[in-house]
């Protein structure tokens, strides 16, 4: 007899058994936890544990050193999937950093819109007040003080103490007015410095080769200069041109009149070379000779004609 164990079924089994079958909590601990490793055993071989995470990382490193062809200045390049993601993960962040850059930009713009409105808005109200003190100035540079002084010396003292304030308050608005202007030229000054350095950013994004080779771009800018002064504009316009579109329109102008006087050159060199004489070749001279000898042959059928053919071949 055997247990469910599959065993023989002792008397000691046959207790342990019997108990478990009447009373399954007085089952021994050492039994139950036999048979509770059984059944781990028994599960795990029915399911096996995942594969590790190594196998995983061996196959993203073999896709990683792939190679793919890639297309860089013109050429094919082979390069690997890790050096690709690289330089994406590159170009992503330096994309990022340009979008924050431009993001910061467009907020101090509009930081920089407001303060000037505000500033403006400011000097309009000092021109205000500036004409009304103005008029009032005027009306009190019209009283009789003496007369005043005689009729009611409390109203002159009244008057004469208001127009030392309006005065002072017009001094006051002119020395604010004039140091406004000194800020509103700063911020015009500043301005066109912003307005330059962005115009360069534009300028090198469509010309890359004057960002690459500074060399290039000084000894274009110089013949750039030299065209358009020669094209009829002055000295202050050239030096004062701050947009990049028309930088680049320009040097479109010079690099496409210097392609023109190019051609035209190589055009009158060839036309001034002498004119080759073509010769006949030795091969349609012999060629020639032999449609002689062939029509001679033909009207005398002679030996000696005949003979002259053949030696025409040989």
């Amino acid at each position: 007899m055997e247990n469910e164990s599959g065993g023989e079924l002792t008397t000691d089994t046959a207790v342990d058994a019997f108990q478990a079958l009447l009373n399954p909590d007085s089952v021994p601990q050492d039994t139950e936890e036999k048979r509770l490793e059984k059944l781990a055993a028994e599960e795990s071989q029915d399911n096996p544990e995942p594969e590790s995470d190594a196998a995983e990382d061996d196959e993203v490193s073999d896709i990683e050193a792939l190679k793919v062809p890639v297309k860089i200045n013109g050429k094919i390049v082979e390069v690997s999937v890790a050096e690709l993601k690289s330089e994406y993960g590159k170009e992503k962040a330096s994309q990022e950093r340009f979008e924050q850059a431009a993001e910061m930009r467009k907020t101090a713009d509009a930081q920089i819109q407001q303060a000037q409105a505000e500033k403006a808005n400011y000097a309009q109200n000092l021109q205000r007040m500036a004409i009304q003190l103005e008029g009032a100035l005027q009306e009190q540079q019209q009283t009789d003080w003496n007369a005043l002084l005689e009729a009611n010396p409390i109203e002159y003292l009244k008057q004469q103490n208001l127009l030392q304030q309006r005065q002072a308050a017009y001094q006051q608005n002119m020395a604010e007015q004039q140091k406004m202007a000194a800020m509103f030229q700063a911020d015009q000054q500043q301005a066109h410095i912003r307005n330059l350095q962005q115009q360069q950013e534009a300028l090198l994004a469509k010309l890359p080769t004057w960002k690459s080779d500074p060399a290039k771009a000084q000894a274009e800018k110089a013949a750039l200069k030299t065209y358009l002064l020669a094209e009829g504009y002055g000295e202050s316009d050239v030096d004062g041109i701050s947009d990049a579109r028309a930088v680049v329109l320009a040097r479109k102008a010079m690099l496409y009149d210097q392609m023109i006087d190019k051609a035209r050159a190589a055009t009158k060199k060839v036309s001034t070379l002498p004119q080759k004489v073509e010769r006949p070749g030795n091969g349609q001279q012999q060629l020639d000779k032999r449609s002689q000898a062939f029509q001679k042959l033909s009207r005398s059928g002679s030996v000696d004609d005949a003979a002259a053919v053949f030696r025409n071949f040989v």
